[in-house]
């Protein structure tokens, strides 16, 4: 067959034609595909899978278009019989390709480990799933999450790993998502989730070890122990990770328990279990719950470290949302962080609530960034200490530094609206506006009902000079948080940057007409009017009565213009920041 006969053949058949329209619905189905996977979390094979099939039908339209041209008057010749043959080899090296996986994996165990294997355990991460409560008691939630939270944290103390902290990991509590897309929401190659059933002080705990990326099982265990052993189960659990995961251990970790035994009173562990549960929930009324079961454990076991280090997180915490006087919770939160590296120096979280004492009542720079480093020392998957020590770095002078914190914080917690919140504020801080106006979007995106996250968005908006879409966001914030503080100064600030004072005014008055309201909080309004009388006067207040926010004076953008002045100066070195 000559070339021209060919190609009068192939536009007697209309092959473009047909090409051209096959393609173009192809192309639209794949559209709808996308936009679909993300809301049903499909995993990456429905896609892959459907773009292969595609192509397969791209050719099988064109073969029938071929032979169905003419109404099937033409024979097969030698030619068309290899553009078959061309074809299914072709489908059969597709599936082949999109399948290779999946059959890897399928016959590869725990056991007989394959090099397909090793990638995923070069890349040594896991994240810690809320395990199922299949108690006869449903009551018993506190002590199944509290016992997955304790096996997060012995997980996240082997530098070794990089474990997803625990806002991020219980997200996806009760939801019956795909492997691979919490897999990549969480950026870890592993998971590890089961169930825990708890009658009277016996327990049964059973865990699997999933493969994020193919679904399947890694390592399964089951375990039925009296609850004065869970240590010991926590311990067998997270050994068998590492030796399925092929991670090779430290020497300070080599040979030695990964999970010591906090307490040998049953009774005490609950209660800090319940205590637990209760400060995740930060209210007034949990936090003197939690106060109480504490304070119970302790005197049933009054060399319970963990339970003294936990007891200085409710102080701190009550004194920073002002549920008690500042003064007095920061003086005894110091003292039982003190009381519990006494009886235990590996507890990271009571350097932890050491840097938060030092930074918001002593305005000790320089030591609060050494307790949250020898806290991240400790326990590397602390996210925590990593933001607390970015908003430290930052206002010493180390912007890079602090970044580099606020980013892997948002690593080892990728959908924690604080973590995000923190990055946010320090691309703000280093000047990054742009980046921070998009850090601070997906904020708010996880957390769409907390007004100081909607503050930093509005007041973004309004230092990068987008005044309608920061009036509009200001609008909204103030319906969901009329009496908030923060929202009311921002909120006044947008108002007078986008040069409606007299609103702006208005505003300023509701905030100042609050009881105990914050000087730094006033300043910022009154640097929004462009007084700078007003502003220094509140700066000058803010720092006799030390306001929490006064440490930021140096490195918040909305004191730009007056970063100069030596008023300024004289603040920062009255609250050890000078130089």
């Amino acid at each position: 067959m000559s070339l021209s006969t060919l190609v009068a053949r192939v536009r007697a058949r209309k092959l473009g034609q047909w090409a051209v329209a096959y393609l173009a619905s192809a192309w639209l189905v794949l559209q709808i595909l996308s936009l679909l996977a993300q809301p049903f979390a499909w995993p990456d094979l429905v896609l892959r899978a459907a773009t292969v099939l595609l192509a397969i039908g791209l050719l099988a339209v064109l073969v029938l278009a071929w032979y169905h041209g003419e109404r099937g008057a033409q024979r097969v010749t030698g030619i068309e019989l290899l553009m078959l043959a061309g074809i299914l080899v072709l489908a059969g090296a597709a599936v082949t390709l999109v399948g290779k996986d999946k059959r890897a994996q399928a016959t590869t165990t725990p056991e007989t480990a394959s090099p397909a294997a090793a990638p995923m355990a070069a890349q040594g991460s896991i994240a810690v799933l809320p395990f199922a409560n299949v108690s006869p008691d449903r009551a018993q939630d506190y002590f199944v999450d509290g016992l997955t939270d304790e096996l997060l944290n012995v997980l996240a103390g082997l530098p070794e790993l990089r474990v997803a902290a625990r806002t991020s990991s219980f997200a996806f509590a009760g939801q019956r998502l795909p492997a691979d897309s919490i897999g990549r929401a969480l950026h870890v190659a592993t998971l590890l989730e089961g169930s825990v059933r708890k009658e009277g002080m016996r327990v049964r705990i059973s865990a699997d070890l999933i493969d994020a990326k193919t679904g399947f099982t890694l390592w399964r265990q089951t375990y039925d122990r009296d609850l004065k052993d869970v240590f010991q189960v926590q311990d067998e659990i997270s050994r068998a990770i590492v030796a399925s995961l092929r991670v090779k251990l430290g020497a300070g970790h080599a040979g030695t328990q990964l999970a010591r035994e906090e307490t040998r009173d049953a009774h005490a562990h609950l209660a800090v279990l319940e205590g637990l549960h209760l400060v995740s929930r930060r209210g007034r009324a949990d936090l003197q719950r939690a106060e109480a079961l504490f304070r119970q454990a302790l005197q049933r076991d009054p060399g319970y470290a963990r339970a003294y280090a936990d007891l200085a997180s409710v102080h701190w915490l009550e004194g920073y949302y002002r549920f008690t006087r500042p003064g007095p919770s920061y003086a005894l939160a110091q003292e039982e962080a003190r009381r519990a590296l006494a009886l235990d120096s590996t507890i990271a979280e009571a350097h932890v609530v050491l840097g938060r004492v030092a930074d918001l009542r002593d305005w000790d720079f320089a030591g609060a960034e050494r307790e949250f480093r020898q806290g991240i020392e400790l326990n590397p998957g602390l996210p925590d200490a990593y933001s607390l020590r970015a908003w430290v770095l930052m206002r010493l002078g180390h912007p890079n530094e602090a970044l580099a914190d606020a980013l892997h914080a948002t690593e080892l917690d990728p959908l924690s609206p604080t973590a995000v919140n923190t990055l946010g504020a320090m691309y703000t801080y280093s000047g990054q506006l742009a980046t921070a106006v998009a850090v601070e979007e997906q904020a708010v995106t996880l957390a769409p009902n907390a007004s100081a996250l909607r503050s930093n968005r509005v007041q973004l908006l309004s230092l990068t000079g987008r005044h309608a879409e920061a009036l509009a966001a200001a609008d909204s914030l103030r319906r969901i948080a009329p009496g908030d503080p923060i929202a009311l100064a921002v909120i006044a600030y947008a108002y007078a940057r986008a040069g409606k004072h007299a609103q702006a005014e208005e505003i300023l008055r509701a905030l100042e007409a609050q009881p105990d309201s914050s000087p730094y909080l006033l300043a910022v309004a009154y640097a929004g009017l462009g007084d700078a009388g007003r502003a220094f006067s509140a700066l000058d207040a803010a720092v006799r009565r030390h306001d929490d926010f006064v440490p930021d004076v140096g490195v918040d953008p909305v004191f730009a213009a007056y970063r100069s002045d030596p008023r300024i100066v004289a603040l920062l070195k009255k609250i050890g920041l000078s130089g």
